[in-house]
């Protein structure tokens, strides 16, 4: 059964946004751009981007960091299809946004509608945590 909720829409629409550029500057490892605050970072054993196609791909211990929206994501690969507007982390994914955390086997990030589709291992469950906003006060 999969789990489908909104993790935060801003930062990882920012991610969809700077997609494919970002996605060929940091596997072209270029470090001016590490410098940006609103820069994200990936760090994986292998990467690869494909102009033709417009996927790219971060396979092994890959980490995923984008300090302006303190999101933090971790799997074992990551692909990004700048085509379809799609973002698909797989392998004991852990995706921290604040003190808010999914995980799952598999994340699916639809970019351009704003959800998240998160399916578990075999036998499994998604975990979540979601740390509510304190309530305004009312005068």
């Amino acid at each position: 059964m999969a789990l489908e909720m909104a993790f935060d829409r801003k930062g990882w629409q920012r991610l969809g946004t700077l997609g494919w550029a970002v996605g060929v500057v940091l596997a072209l490892g270029i470090p001016a751009l590490g410098q940006n605050p609103r820069a994200i970072s990936i760090s994986a054993d292998v990467q690869e981007a494909n102009a033709n196609t417009g996927v790219f791909t971060a396979i092994g211990n890959v980490t995923l960091s984008f300090p302006a929206e303190r999101l933090t994501a971790r799997a074992q690969r990551a692909v990004y299809y700048s085509q379809e507007q799609r973002i698909e982390l797989e392998g004991q994914v852990i995706i921290n946004q604040g003190e808010n955390q999914l995980q799952a086997e598999k994340v699916i990030y639809h970019i351009d509608k704003g959800t998240i589709q998160a399916v578990p291992s075999a036998g499994r469950q998604v975990e979540s945590i979601y740390v509510l906003p304190e309530p305004s006060s009312s005068p």
